[in-house]
């Protein structure tokens, strides 16, 4: 990892005005910035980076924007200075997994587990609408909104670092390599990504279950096992049998098995339907007699976090 360029309060970034530090990964850091009366995030990375993780972000989203899709947050400006690229957009709320630890049994309502997970689901279709896998959708990858109540109450999904085009220059799907590395988190990574097969459309969606698993009933079976890729592999497997789909699905919806099945039959090529998906996300609401609104934290987020 090359050096990480360190910004201080009050200094000046082209237009914007440096406020605080809101965190530091393994691209580099994320300020809180202002222009005037208004707040946003800065994301920075070195160019001394080997992989360019921020250059496919700022891509990523500037299609989503052209789009004005949803649930991406808006590319502001980007630039250079002091030796790094620099991103400038939305300022949004608390990511889902900070949010879903701060819970009642770690898990949001089934309402708004519900509810949320269709707003996640839409994200993920917008960003394959755009050519686009995410190859590592989890909750720490999606945040809320911040300040009105209809902001409070939609989500985005972040970091495009990983993502990886299934579209060819002529917008033809590209042949599956014959290995793929390993890319995202173990706890949600699909079985395909586990056995380094090359990911496509599904794959997200199936990261995108086991995340919606997660926030419904609080854990997921194989959370102990977090650092043991194979370990956590096989008990994915053994997920699609009876005693251990009973382990994973315990206090979910039974929509979730059909969801599940659903995800297994589609081939590399196919296009999801992910209006089935949400139906079934709708169906659950209505048999289970549950409310989308207010979502759990809508009481709590008075400042963003994020």
């Amino acid at each position: 990892m090359a050096d990480i360029v360190r910004l201080e309060s009050g200094e000046k970034v082209d237009q914007w005005t440096i406020v605080g530090k809101l965190g530091e990964g393994g691209f580099g850091s994320v300020y809180k910035v202002s222009r005037g009366n208004e707040i946003y995030a800065l994301k920075t990375e070195s160019l001394k980076e080997k992989v360019k993780l921020l250059k496919m972000e700022v891509y990523v989203l500037k299609l989503a924007n052209e789009r004005k899709s949803k649930h991406f947050c808006i590319c502001e400006d980007t630039g250079i200075y002091k030796k790094c690229l620099y991103l400038v957009m939305t300022l949004l709320g608390p990511c889902l997994q900070d949010v879903r630890k701060e819970l009642p049994g770690q898990k949001f309502s089934m309402g708004c587990a519900l509810s949320v997970g269709i707003q996640c689901l839409e994200a993920i279709e917008e960003l394959h609408a755009i050519g686009f896998l995410h190859r590592d959708i989890k909750p720490s990858n999606y945040a809320t909104g911040r300040g009105k109540l209809d902001e409070l109450r939609r989500i985005y999904i972040l970091d495009f670092g990983m993502c990886r085009s299934y579209l060819d220059e002529h917008g033809r799907f590209r042949p599956p390599r014959k290995v793929a590395g390993f890319r995202g988190t173990v706890r949600y990574a699909s079985l395909s990504c586990h056995i380094r097969r090359e990911t496509c459309r599904k794959d997200d969606i199936e990261s995108w279950l086991y995340q919606q698993i997660e926030v419904t009933r609080g854990a997921l079976p194989w959370r102990s096992l977090d650092d043991k890729k194979d370990e956590v592999a096989m008990f994915k497997e053994r997920c699609r049998f009876e005693v251990g789909l009973q382990e994973l699905m315990g206090g979910c919806p039974r929509e979730y098995v059909e969801i599940l099945r659903y995800i297994d039959s589609l081939r590399f090529y196919d296009n999801p339907n992910y209006e089935k998906i949400y139906k079934l996300m709708r169906k659950a609401m209505s048999e289970l007699q549950v409310q989308e609104f207010p979502y759990d934290w809508e009481q709590s987020l008075n400042q963003p976090i994020r």
